[in-house]
């Protein structure tokens, strides 16, 4: 009896779920979708001088500051379409630049952790006229936070032996100590090893004090620096890096996140670990260059945590930041990164495959740079002289198909995502439950870091109805959406993922509506003293209103028994039967069944006993509660 379906049944579930998960009418739509804009770039200023880096003082002005390769750091001050007329400083008297291959000028800005006390900030540029590396001080004026006074203090000087590869950027990192990215001294494949030259600073991440001075030191080193007291350059705090042009410290965590520019075929990004070899120039990226002198298998290498080959345009990786902004630019915790020569946006995840090349937005912009403000949204620099900032909206997170509510979710239930940009076309499923359709996958990382394909039963533009993975461990677990799009030049990858909780049950009804409320999807079984069963509607579409209508359930002679079969989803793994109840009309009913149904893949159904009490009560609510968790109200009528 729980699971024998007559044909009328089936038929009227079909076309109940196919205007439910397939298309849904349009009113219905709009009630239950949060509509994801596209990540677009909004025009922040322009018409500036090959500008190179945005940055904030992280005072609580609000203001960015724009720096200058020719050596002029800006101010835009909040909500300003426009610079203010007199520079920060102008260094442009002490820069050396170049043209073609000339990797010179001001390169770098940081504002010390406590900036708005003492007025100290960073600078990082190749001085006139032998191109060394200089970082410096400089302050603040005391008198207008708008201008800097222009007294000099030298911190590092570094010889530049090349024109390139001089790295540039300079931040503090959570520990308070200044961090320098320094290229391998430029050329090609490194000429005289020293990236991996432990007495060279050239090729290396390094780390100073800048709060103390040591002997004839502008600086103090940091005592857990790794070779302090070791053969090798006390200020060095990772080694093996080619040009780390553009890195930064995710705000959430701490790491430290650098983009090194390839050779002439691979990009890649690192994560920054203390002590780290990240293999140049033996390896670039993952592929061994045979330039020696170490062996490429070298297990002390620590290898890119992504990489793209030099293909489709692509040739100089621009490093960025992790995303912990707010206004939902993308899921928090997403790094975003991208390519100088063609523009592209890319954004990568924990968990995904070093190969991953997520294309977020293709833009014809000549990404030199991003850049992130004091409440942690991103900005696009372009070096032909503009600045744009991200914006967008993450993709809004799975709901219950039956219920559209938000998480917990329970593995077997069906789920439905509303969006826009999740593929090129729209596709249904067949007899079985593919996990690819119409170039878009689902797949969800559960909390005991498996990853499995969730079946499709839709997807379209803006919306896709999938499947939990039966086996998906219960805890927080990372639901991916991918879509592959072919292109004159190649294929590219799409992403947006979301964090949802997943628990054993998560019980939800469905109805004849698209809010997860009104006329319940059901049918209602009667069983005749001869045994006999019948299963009869307990709702019809009405076409003059053209909106689903109730069918009273007629209890029939004391003789008869009369069950509500509700279908839902989310509720087949419960802990027993017993630990399922329900009312209709707020009487307590015997529940016979709560399962999956047999027929229809992801379906689960109960079987509610109709007690004779209920005669004459017209239009009433379902309630049902499944170890301890309710489901969402719907409603049937009694006869």
């Amino acid at each position: 009896m729980r699971r024998v379906m007559l044909m009328m049944a089936l038929l009227l579930l079909g076309a109940f779920l196919a205007s439910r998960l397939r298309g849904m009418e349009p009113a219905a739509l709009a009630q239950a979708t949060t509509t994801a804009p596209p990540i677009q770039l909004v025009p922040v200023v322009n018409g500036l001088s090959s500008p190179i880096l945005v940055t904030n003082a992280k005072d609580g002005s609000n203001r960015l500051f724009i720096v200058e390769r020719s050596g002029r750091i800006k101010i835009l001050p909040q909500g300003a379409s426009a610079v203010l007329g007199t520079p920060f400083i102008d260094l442009s008297g002490k820069i050396v630049t170049g043209s073609g291959g000339d990797e010179r000028g001001l390169l770098g800005l940081a504002f010390h952790p406590q900036f708005n006390a003492n007025r100290r900030f960073f600078v990082n540029y190749t001085r006139r006229p032998d191109g060394a590396t200089i970082v410096a001080e400089y302050k603040a004026s005391a008198a207008n936070p708008n201008v800097a006074d222009t007294e000099e203090r030298v911190i590092l000087t570094v010889p530049q032996p090349y024109a390139n590869h001089n790295g540039g950027m300079i931040e503090f990192g959570p520990d308070g100590f200044l961090y320098i990215g320094m290229g391998d001294g430029g050329s090609g494949d490194d000429p005289e090893n020293r990236a991996q030259n432990l007495d060279s600073l050239l090729g290396k991440m390094l780390r100073i004090d800048v709060n103390s001075t040591s002997g004839s030191l502008q600086y103090a080193i940091p005592p857990s620096n790794p070779y302090v007291n070791q053969t090798g350059a006390d200020e060095i705090y990772a080694v093996g890096l080619r040009n780390p042009w553009r890195w930064s410290f995710d705000r959430g965590t701490g790491e430290l996140y650098a983009g090194d520019v390839g050779q002439g075929q691979v990009e890649e990004i690192d994560i920054i670990t203390l002590g780290g070899n990240y293999g140049w120039r033996v390896l670039e990226g993952t592929r061994c260059t045979n330039l020696g002198p170490a062996s490429c298998s070298n297990a002390a290498f620590i290898p890119p945590v992504v990489q793209y080959n030099q293909t489709q345009g692509r040739c100089s990786i621009t490093g960025g930041y992790v995303y912990r902004g707010t206004r939902n630019m993308v899921t928090p915790g997403t790094y975003v990164y991208g390519d100088y020569c063609t523009g592209e946006i890319f954004t990568w995840r924990k968990g995904q495959a070093i190969s991953a090349v997520n294309l977020m937005i293709d833009t014809n912009i000549s990404l030199v740079s991003f850049g992130e403000d004091e409440a942690g949204e991103l900005y696009v620099v372009g070096l032909s002289g503009t600045v744009h900032r991200l914006v967008g909206s993450a993709p809004p997170a799975p709901v219950s198909a039956a219920s559209f509510r938000g998480a917990p979710f329970a593995p077997e239930s069906i789920l439905a995502v509303f969006g826009t940009g999740f593929s090129n076309a729209t596709q249904s499923a067949g007899t079985s439950l593919p996990t690819t359709l119409a170039g878009t996958t689902v797949s969800i990382r559960d909390a005991a870091g498996t990853t499995r394909s969730a079946p499709l039963f839709f997807v379209s533009p803006t919306q896709i109805n999938f499947q939990v993975p039966a086996g998906t461990a219960t805890g927080d677990a990372t639901v991916t959406i991918n879509h592959v799009s072919t292109t004159a030049v190649g294929n590219y990858v799409t992403t947006a993922s979301q964090v949802v909780n997943v628990a054993s049950v998560a019980p939800g009804l469905f109805s004849a509506s698209a809010t997860g409320r009104g006329l319940a999807a059901a049918v209602a079984l009667r069983v005749t003293a001869s045994g006999a069963q019948t299963f009869e509607p307990v709702i019809r579409f009405d076409t003059a209103t053209n909106q689903f209508v109730a069918v009273p359930i007629d209890l029939g002679p004391e003789t008869d028994q009369v069950f509500l079969v509700p279908y839902g989803t989310g509720f087949r793994n419960r802990s027993s039967l017993n630990a399922v109840t329900a009312t209709v009309g707020g009487t307590s009913v015997q529940v016979t069944f709560a399962g999956a149904q047999g027929q229809l893949v992801g379906l689960d159904q109960a079987n509610l006993r109709l007690p004779r009490t209920l005669l004459g009560r017209g239009e009433v609510d379902v309630v049902m509660t499944v170890d301890g968790q309710t489901a969402n109200t719907v409603r049937v009528s009694i006869k």
